[in-house]
């Protein structure tokens, strides 16, 4: 027995999961139509496809699975999320259009102290971590496609 079929749980998980990525894409969003000073003048054409291209593939995946209830079907989705994030991230690492100095500008102030932390540097940080998961993590995710489709042709 694989783990092909989801359980209505996780098929709601999956679909949290997008939810909150709706949700990041809704905040940066936001802080380049306010023009927060969060994206700097380095944040043209190509950083805006890198941070939302990735962002929107994310969500794909958790909503096939949510529809079939199959985890297979929904894996091409999931490494082209993860490999745009790997490539995305590289770009973004290198270009690095943002001053996170106002990541939290969009909150109340009392609010704002919890992403104090979150420098520039930190940043370039998560962004190299994502690099490097997203494209194993793609890659894993291939492997996977491949051994379950064997299986359902078995």
């Amino acid at each position: 027995e694989t783990h092909e079929r989801m359980t209505i749980a996780s098929r709601w998980g999956g679909l949290f999961t997008a939810g909150l990525m709706l949700l990041l894409l809704i905040f940066f969003a936001y802080h380049q139509w306010k023009k927060t000073g969060f994206f700097t003048a380095n944040f043209g054409l190509v950083e805006m496809v890198a941070l939302y291209v990735p962002i929107v593939l994310a969500l794909a995946a958790p909503i096939q699975r949510f529809i079939q209830g199959r985890r297979n079907p929904a894996r091409p989705l999931e490494v082209a999320a993860d490999l745009s994030l790997a490539i995305g991230s590289l770009w973004l690492w290198n270009s690095f259009p943002f001053d996170f100095s106002h990541l939290a500008d969009i909150f109340p102030p009392v609010m704002r102290f919890a992403f104090s932390w979150l420098a520039d540097s930190v940043a370039k940080i998560i962004l190299i971590i994502q690099v490097f998961i997203r494209f194993s993590t793609g890659l894993s995710t291939i492997a996977s496609y491949i051994s379950e489709s064997r299986k359902e042709t078995a």
